[in-house]
């Protein structure tokens, strides 16, 4: 379909951006199918076609339509942070132009952000958009496009459940919404379909050829797809011997390995035999490069040397170990081709665009508890997909996975080649996720009665699916009544309506479960003695911190002992098997050496912790220390003055990672850990004490323009001779 035939079904502006500043000549397949499928007349759609077959530009062509002619609001809802700000910056950049205003919103949940009223096209983490609908967004109902960007995630056990609730929810709130779907991998798109009320648009072509192959023993198979590879064998380690042939050869590949420490020790191995195959001006801007990723934390731990060691040969390994910083650095590097080659973890599976020519499997089984476990075909397509770019010029991709035998080579083929993805099973059955959903949904005023909301989850992909509802309705009864006892809702007659705290609960995004456990260890405080480990211990026993950091053989005895010696100070106590409250002990444990001044490189050493890990489990302990807070005010203020205190000096001090005697000191802007401390001991510990000290000296500790600035900060300021005050 020529892009002329729908030049009277779309706005004259945005045709012509679409033909001359986009240069869209001709629409590729399945936005041709999309558009006879009803696009511009509102029709739901399922859009289930190859990665980089334009799905996207499905989506953009309504949305964009809906705006200029309609007026309406669109909201474009994606899983990852990453992919959200991916499609922020795509949009921005192409369509205000025309006018439209566009914005991003994956940030605090606590945050309303009622400024989005004022935007057309609004791009959402799932989780956000579920925080801002329980918040109470007046505008979710001025919504007349909803995008579903990767909606084979409504088979996540995490992700699921948001995605299908809110699905559920605005098909309630706005009767006329159009819903449009997208996904490269489904294993059963008619169910989804007919549940979504959708037009199904499935289309297998893809604008850059994808070559999938097994490599045994240094020669790939493409299966008559493509001629037969033979490697040369410079290493003994057949993957190494692929990657170096990616290497010699110019092009870029994603290696998908199990582990974080598979990527890390690869990685190595790569580095030490990649150098020799890049020029000079490339060798310069790694040695640049590496040198950022050491800058990244204040004071480099040795996996950052590790990593900046790998970059300069042209390698990086990716996980959920490293900062974010280190994450960014290395992805914007790759996309600008100077970064080669990375081994990763599943980190990078999303639709995220990447310039690689060759995807390599290195390993298709996890661990999962009960041994390896071959991984589902539906998370092999996701790998395959990041192979061979359009954007990038690619004129064909390869996806290359290692076997080690005949017989593996054979399974592999049969499995994933052949395979079909699974089908997509809905998660919202499980007891934690439906108490969550039913109080969001009861102080959200979605549902305020028994039978609104036993109607509610008919409408859900569970329901959908299953038919029986004998098994939901039990569950629900259940559930009601636990929240009716946890005091989170009351229940009169055939009315429900939720508490002042249950709203609370609900706003502050944590499971009612613990929420009630906050309640009652807020109960007991008094019979025991209060430290910092008493509320670290505390929420780390929360579901919300898990998965928790592991005690291995090696740390058992010494953990043991720690959690002895606090043994009097834990207000939860061991309701949990012994080798999972070690885990709660270490967890806290970590924290607990972190506010008090140790190092990232000090916790990796002591308890094999990565810094990427500690940072997101800081993050999670601030949000719960918030919602311990804010639960507190509502249950006892008046008697938890002190309590509430304390887990505000906590909360600062996992901010900072500082004992508790640089609390009045990092209250100044511009002084974090480090200057604290050097001030602290200079003998400067309070800000009286710094309003009175010389210029010169504070100079001498953190530089003339800090100095400057406390001194402006606590009301005097710095002339070139002297001072003056305000």
């Amino acid at each position: 379909m020529k892009i002329e035939e729908i030049k009277d079904k779309i706005p004259v502006s945005f045709y012509k951006l679409l033909k001359e500043d986009i240069k869209i000549d001709e629409l590729r397949p399945a936005q041709e199918k999309a558009i006879r499928k009803g696009l511009f007349e509102n029709k739901n759609l399922l859009v289930c076609s190859a990665t980089g077959s334009g799905k996207t530009l499905v989506a953009e062509l309504q949305a964009i339509k809906t705006i200029l002619e309609r007026r309406g609001k669109v909201v474009y809802t994606v899983p990852l942070k990453a992919l959200a700000n991916e499609k922020y910056k795509d949009f921005k950049s192409k369509y205000e132009k025309l006018g439209i205003k566009i914005a991003i919103s994956i940030g605090d949940i606590e945050n309303k952000e009622p400024y989005l009223e004022n935007y057309d096209l609004i791009i959402c983490s799932n989780e956000k958009l579920d925080s801002l609908i329980r918040l109470g967004a007046e505008w979710i109902t001025k919504v007349r496009v909803l995008i579903i960007d990767e909606i084979h995630l409504l088979d996540s056990a995490d992700r699921g459940p948001t995605l299908e609730i809110l699905i559920t929810i605005f098909r309630k709130l706005v009767s006329d919404i159009q819903i449009i779907a997208l996904s490269a991998t489904i294993g059963n798109p008619d169910e989804l379909g007919e549940w979504l009320n959708a037009s199904l648009v499935e289309d297998s072509w893809r604008p850059v050829r994808l070559y999938q192959g097994i490599l045994l023993n240094n020669n790939i198979d493409f299966f008559r797809e493509k001629e037969e590879l033979r490697l040369m064998q410079e290493n003994p380690d057949s993957v190494i011997n692929l990657v170096l042939d990616t290497v010699k050869n110019k092009r870029q590949s994603l290696v998908f390995v199990n582990t974080r420490k598979s990527t890390e020790v690869l990685a190595e191995k790569l580095s030490k035999v990649t150098e020799k195959y890049l020029t000079n001006d490339e060798k310069e801007k790694l040695n640049k490069i590496s040198s950022d990723i050491l800058k990244a934390l204040s004071m480099p731990t040795e996996q950052c040397r590790k990593l900046a060691l790998c970059i300069t040969g042209g390698i990086a390994y990716h996980h959920s170990g490293l900062v974010g910083k280190q994450r960014e650095i290395i992805e914007e590097n790759f996309k600008k081709g100077i970064v080669k080659v990375i081994c990763n973890t599943p980190t990078l599976a999303a639709g995220i665009e990447y310039p690689t020519d060759r995807v390599i499997i290195r390993d298709l089984k996890r661990y999962t508890g009960h041994g390896q476990d071959w991984i589902p075909v539906i998370e092999y397509l996701q790998f395959v997909g990041r192979s061979g770019r359009p954007s990038y010029g690619h004129s064909f991709g390869e996806a290359i996975v290692i076997a080690k035998t005949k017989t593996d080579k054979e399974t592999i083929y049969n499995r994933y080649i052949l395979g079909d993805p699974e089908e997509i099973i809905s998660k919202l059955a499980a007891e934690p996720i439906l108490r969550t959903y039913l109080l969001s949904l009861i102080a959200s005023d979605i549902v305020n009665s028994r039978n609104s909301i036993f109607e509610f989850f008919k409408k859900t992909f569970y329901a959908h699916q299953f038919g029986n509802l004998e098994k939901l309705d039990i569950i629900i009864k259940k559930m009601l009544d636990l929240l009716e006892d946890f005091g989170f809702i009351i229940i009169t007659d055939e009315k429900v309506n939720s508490t002042v705290l249950g709203k609370r609960v609900s706003q502050l995004y944590i499971d009612p479960l613990t929420a009630n456990e906050v309640i009652e260890a807020l109960k007991k405080l008094h019979e025991v003695k209060i430290n910092e480990f008493t509320f670290l211990h505390l929420i780390c026993s929360t579901l919300e911190m898990r998965p928790l950091f592991n005690v291995s053989a090696g740390e058992y005895d010494i953990i043991e002992e720690n959690l002895s010696f606090n043994t009097e100070n834990t207000v939860i106590r061991n309701n949990f098997e012994h080798d999972y409250y070690l885990n709660i002990a270490k967890t806290a444990l970590v924290l607990k050496d972190w506010i008090n001044e140790k190092t990232e490189q000090d916790i990796l050493e002591a308890y094999n912790v990565r810094p990427g890990e500690l940072n997101y489990k800081l993050e999670t302990a601030d949000w719960l220390f918030y919602s311990i807070e804010e639960i507190a005010k509502i249950v006892d203020k008046e008697n938890l003055r002190e309590e509430i205190i304390h887990v505000m000096k906590i909360r600062k001090r996992l901010k900072y990672g500082i004992k508790e005697e640089l609390l009045e000191l990092v209250r100044l802007r511009n002084i974090g850990k480090i200057r604290a401390r050097s001030l602290y001991r200079a003998g400067f510990k309070t800000s009286g004490s710094l309003k009175i000290a010389d210029p010169e000296i504070l100079s001498g500790i953190v530089g003339s323009a800090i100095s400057r600035s406390i001194k402006e900060q606590l009301g005097i300021k710095v002339k070139e001779k002297g001072l003056e005050k305000y």
